[in-house]
């Protein structure tokens, strides 16, 4: 059995939170890795029919492609596996402050904000203001 979510779940997140995904770019991709199990990813990928979820192997943080990479240890991925059909980004949220989930964001910022992830990072917790925009 996966450590991740299974990509059915995650697929049902998105729909559930499209006020979050609708502004992303296609092409925008947001990773899941557990980081007892890094050999896997699950992947939220903008497309333009919406968000698609899917598996991909994790070939490495710089090199999986992903904008953003979320890497949750043991206790944070069990935690997000029993939300994602409910406060998925209240424990994600919870999981950023407290250390439990890392995330990494592999883009500037100002590359992140052109391609529609506004809404997403301030759900994570990541709200800049005034001169550091």
């Amino acid at each position: 059995m996966s450590a991740l979510p299974a990509p059915a779940a995650w697929q049902a997140a998105a729909a559930r939170h499209g006020e979050l995904f609708s502004p992303l770019d296609p092409g925008a991709r947001i990773g899941l890795v557990a980081r007892t199990a890094p050999a896997t990813m699950l992947l939220w990928e903008a497309a333009d029919s919406g968000m698609q979820a899917r598996d991909a192997p994790f070939p490495g943080y710089s090199a999986s492609g992903a904008d953003i990479l979320l890497a949750a240890d043991a206790e944070a991925m069990a935690a997000i596996c029993a939300a994602a059909d409910g406060q998925l980004f209240t424990v994600l949220r919870a999981g950023i402050r407290s250390g439990a989930v890392v995330c990494y964001i592999l883009r500037r910022r100002c590359d992140l904000e052109a391609r529609g992830f506004d809404e997403l990072l301030d759900a994570l917790g990541f709200a800049f203001m005034g001169a550091c925009r």
